[in-house]
């Protein structure tokens, strides 16, 4: 069972990268550690231990470690001895250790491998699909002989009543543990059976209604690390929980679930853990974003950076709608993030990307989209905040007025008055009433119109076309965006937009320059997601109609690598 005195006990107060980061850590804190893929998560989860331990010396993004110990070696004695023979031997199974050494608890040059095993409870992919081959019987005359979850919750009802009932939520099946299999303890999955009259569960034919139940050895990848993070997350009892990717082989809202469990019942323990996985990020945060640290690594050419994502990081994060619900954090494990206006967008410029570009000049980017022009400086702040390096992609009109434009360039750290002379330039010039139909002349031309639809019936598609020529010829920037940069007067305002744009993209914001993305492509006529679906029809590396979208995407996307390699 689950034994509510801790043998060893202590705490990470502090945890010191080698980039200099330095994370304190409260008793119950929880610290995800994320980031790009290769960019040594899990490296770093196991680095904590073998510091803690003090072997051996070199590392190569965790510089140090600092633990509060709490029990004194008096105390570590006291709890081993029932433990011990008569020499002071202490076997556990899948461990030896002489009562002797409890000396090492007070070393500064670590604990030793036994006491970290008793502090750490550790949760590695390599054990986590074998976790559920059936354990050995055990005495549970013994104290602390029970080791593995099934042990545990073969002890004691009630803990495995808690594992199946978070199994139930994220498979529909209860877990039930197999109590009269002899000398091994298995668990089988399904609806868990309930005792007729006159049987007990040491009864034949109850026990033939379990054995028809699945075993859960059988079952797929995903569900046995499932049982497995569950099991030890629950029925163990140790001070610091070392995590790591508790999201392989799960669905997204079974790895949400998983993260909630995880935080639900680490209220007593500090519990680390390394993750590439909004999913397990979001799980955690729910109800527990007070009790969340989030340290984002980063591989570089000249070695590796961590970054801290403070408290007020989070809930800035978790408190905007637009960030809890959109899938902009995956962008915290990506190299960088590529933000445009809408999804349609999203999904053009990574399918050009991933036909055009060369393997090799690829990197690891997320796509996400702000939902209009107004929350494109929330997502930039957002994801700066915590060193995610970001570029924004906009339609022309964005020109229009200097708001949203004069946030969007300060959520990328420019200056508005840097740009705002080229922008009344531009500004300025397209809106000259000679530029487009004035208001009394789009009147008389929309009279005209109206006058020829008919009075009953639909309203003929070409008069339709027809309006809405008109109304774009009413509205400058509306011409500007479906034509871009080449509508622009010619003369100086022609000078200050090519300038502008340049300028722009020097600090992460590009400008479509045919004014939209479907600018690109002017042979098809649908817009937005209609347009994307028969754009990517279309040889993408090499149609010439193209060629302009490429060397787009090309100039961002080497923007953005270089971002990701400061």
């Amino acid at each position: 069972m689950k034994d509510m005195t801790v043998l060893v006990d202590g705490r990470l107060e502090q945890i010191t990268f080698k980039s200099g980061l330095e994370v304190g850590l409260s008793d119950n804190a929880i610290l995800a550690i994320i980031g790009p893929n290769n960019s040594g998560k899990s490296t770093a989860l196991a680095e904590i231990r073998t510091l803690v331990a003090g072997q051996p010396p070199s590392t190569k993004l965790v510089s140090s470690t600092k633990l509060q110990r709490r029990s004194s070696q008096a105390d570590i004695r006291s709890n081993l001895m029932p433990l011990a023979d008569q020499d002071g031997h202490i076997q556990i199974p899948g461990f030896g250790f002489h009562i002797g050494g409890v000396f090492e608890w007070d070393s500064t040059n670590g604990i030793g491998t036994f006491l970290a095993s008793l502090l750490f409870s550790e949760l590695t992919t390599r054990t986590r699909l074998v976790d559920c081959d059936p354990p050995q019987s055990f005495d549970a005359r013994q104290k602390r002989h029970a080791q593995h979850p099934f042990q545990r919750m073969f002890a004691d009802d009630r803990l495995e009543q808690l594992v199946s009932n978070v199994f139930k939520r994220a498979f529909k099946m209860d877990l039930v543990i197999h109590r009269v299999a002899g000398n091994i303890i298995p668990a089988y999955v399904g609806e868990r059976p309930k005792p007729e009259h006159g049987e007990d569960r040491q009864s034949r034919t109850y026990i033939d209604r379990i054995e028809a139940l699945e075993k859960l050895e059988q079952q797929g990848d995903g569900m046995r690390s499932f049982a497995s993070v569950i099991g030890r997350v629950i029925t163990e009892n140790r001070p610091i929980r070392l995590i790591d990717e508790p999201e392989a082989f799960l669905h997204p809202p079974q790895a949400k679930i998983l993260a909630e469990t995880i935080a639900a019942n680490g209220a007593d323990a500090q519990t680390i853990i390394a993750t590439h996985s909004s999913d397990i990020l979001q799980g955690l945060l729910g109800d527990n974003k007070d009790r969340v640290s989030v340290v984002r690594l980063k591989r570089t050419p000249t070695g590796s950076t961590a970054s801290l994502l403070t408290t007020q990081n989070i809930s800035k994060f978790w408190n905007d709608p637009i960030l809890r619900f959109s899938r902009v954090l995956d962008g915290l494990f990506s190299d960088g993030v590529i933000l445009a206006e809408a999804e349609p967008d999203c999904r053009f410029y990574e399918s050009l990307a991933e036909k055009a570009l060369p393997t090799s000049d690829r990197i690891d980017v997320h796509y996400s989209y702000s939902g209009g022009k107004d929350r494109i400086p929330v997502l930039v702040s957002a994801l700066t905040a915590v060193d995610v390096p970001v570029v924004s992609i906009l339609d022309f009109d964005v020109l229009n007025n200097d708001q949203p434009l004069k946030r969007i360039i300060e959520s990328h750290n420019g200056s508005w008055a840097d740009y705002e002379a080229d922008w009344l330039t531009i500004k300025e010039a397209v809106e000259r009433k000679d530029a487009f139909l004035g208001a009394t002349q789009f009147n008389e031309e929309l009279g005209k119109l109206l006058k020829g639809l008919p009075k009953d019936g639909a309203v003929p598609k070409d008069a339709l076309t027809r309006i809405r020529k008109l109304a774009r010829n009413a509205s400058p920037w509306d011409n500007v965006k479906d034509a871009g940069v080449g509508i622009v007067p010619k003369g100086p305002a022609t000078i200050a937009v090519h300038r502008l744009l340049d300028n722009l993209s020097r600090i992460g914001i590009f400008i479509a320059p045919n004014g939209e993305m479907e600018g690109f492509c002017r042979t098809i006529e649908p817009k937005g997601i209609r347009w994307v679906e028969e754009v990517i029809k279309k040889d993408l590396a090499s149609d010439p109609e193209l060629d302009a979208a490429r060397k787009f995407i090309a100039k961002v996307l080497a923007y953005l690598s270089t971002l990701a390699a400061r």
